[in-house]
């Protein structure tokens, strides 16, 4: 994505982030309601049907008329929009529909809706304008200088210290010279990997060097082949510079989840914990089946305080690796994510409670989050995204026969929670999802049949 045409970024500011006033709104051009983004996201299916089954009026916006979420019954506005990555066109492509223009006579109004970012691009370039958008949509994130605290793994983990929350050991040379140095006292896997997603053209996590493989070597690759816009660049130099960081196979080590909503009340965080189970791909990738875990007091204790110090409010997803008896952390998504439906089925409907506090509706908001507190789980409650996981069974299946090795029963382990396993497409109620979601995994098996067939197995 090109930095060119968007405008100077703000510089961090010091002091408490609060949100931010919402604007008085003329009611013949105000509409309550939502509009979505990037429809072949689960997140984005998940809040469709969360907030539609609230009776909340749903849009979506999407580069591709294929969108999964548009086929949902709960979605009753499409328009093909810009692709985010195109930041110029999408942010004035956006600001003009919150002016309610536009084109034909059926257009719908989006003035006075309140705006959900699907991933990290959005969550930026909506804080980046914030102060316009704000005068045609509701928003309800951090400022800035609080979503990029947390976007720059550098700056996230200098908070995490501070609170006291683990993470993976992680340095941060600025060039050859200093790789080379640190490279002859390392002695892990470790990972390269880019500081912050934000703007990155190749969008790569990072590569994985095995111990005693050639660290200089990968992080020249990795200075060669990914590069982030000039503006992002002035605003920090270092983000340019990868950093190493000690790899924990997922293999080896549970990979433990907390999500849910804070806000800057003092009332504490509602919050779900899980534990991922199987990801894609395998090795690295984005969550695909996930079990019910235990609330761990203590690092919820640490969490809130991570969120007073950032100045963060709003929906959050975190993930730890469990290591002798450690949580370290790894990611933290400050935005809607793609196990969502997990957490609305689990009594925390986080769609819904971000709608309501970006409308200031206190009194309902007060209601939903006692509600939300006062859940309890019955035992045995799971989430996967079944179609994946049914063709990660059936290569397994085939792979044993090639193979003779054994390999996890996914089949049996989807039956044995039948009850209480959320799908993250399959809605008996809102069947049209699923189906673009079949059609879409049989165009990609056709267009990369290598690549997606090494996305199944381990």
């Amino acid at each position: 994505m090109s930095f060119e045409t968007l405008p100077s970024l703000p510089q961090a500011s010091a002091g408490v982030a609060e949100p931010p006033a919402l604007p008085e709104y003329d009611p013949s051009t105000s509409n309550e309601g939502a509009l979505l983004f990037l429809g072949d996201y689960n997140g984005t299916l998940a809040a469709a049907r969360c907030l539609g089954l609230r009776g909340i009026d749903v849009a979506l916006a999407d580069d591709s008329p294929m969108a999964m979420a548009r086929a949902s019954r709960y979605v009753r506005h499409f328009e093909r929009s810009p692709p985010v990555h195109r930041a110029s066109d999408f942010i004035g492509w956006l600001i003009e529909r919150g002016r309610g223009g536009g084109r034909g006579r059926r257009r719908t109004n989006y003035t006075g809706r309140v705006l959900f970012p699907a991933n990290d691009e959005q969550v930026f370039l909506f804080a980046q304008h914030q102060h316009e958008l704000s005068r045609y949509f509701r928003l309800y994130q951090p400022h800035f200088d609080t979503l990029y605290r947390i976007l720059n793994k550098q700056r996230l983990y200098e908070a995490c210290a501070r609170v006291g929350i683990d993470y993976p050991e992680t340095w941060y040379p600025r060039g050859d010279a200093e790789v080379r140095e640190l490279a002859t006292t390392i002695r892990v896997d470790v990972m390269v990997k880019p500081k912050s997603q934000i703007q990155l053209d190749s969008k790569t996590k990072g590569s994985v060097v095995p111990r005693g493989g050639s660290v200089v070597d990968s992080y020249s690759s990795f200075m060669r082949d990914n590069h982030y816009g000039s503006k992002i660049a002035a605003h920090d130099a270092d983000v340019v510079w990868p950093m190493l960081q000690a790899y924990h196979s997922s293999h080896t080590h549970r990979i433990y989840t907390l999500a849910g909503f804070t806000d800057l009340t003092g009332r504490p965080p509602l919050i779900r914990a899980s534990t991922k189970l199987v990801q894609r791909p395998r090795n690295m990738g984005v969550g695909v089946c996930f079990e019910a875990a235990d609330v761990d007091s203590g690092l919820v204790a640490r969490v809130a305080e991570l969120f007073r110090d950032l100045n963060y409010y709003g929906i959050f997803d975190i993930e730890f690796i469990e290591r002798e008896g450690k949580f370290l952390l790894i990611d933290f998504n400050p935005r809607g994510y793609g196990q969502m439906a997990f957490e609305i089925a689990r009594g925390l409907p986080l769609p819904y409670i971000q709608y309501l506090a970006a409308m200031d509706d206190r009194s309902r908001l007060a209601e939903v989050y006692q509600s939300a507190s006062d859940w309890q789980a019955r035992g045995n409650e799971a989430y996967c995204h079944g179609l994946f996981l049914s063709l990660v069974n059936t290569a397994q299946r085939a792979n044993e026969l090639v193979s003779g090795s054994m390999s996890e029963d996914w089949g049996s382990w989807m039956q044995v929670r039948k009850a209480r396993l959320t799908d993250a497409v399959r809605q008996p109620s809102d069947p049209g999802p699923a189906r673009l979601d079949v059609i879409r995994h049989g165009v990609e098996l056709m267009r990369h049949p290598r690549s997606f067939l090494r996305s199944l197995m381990r």
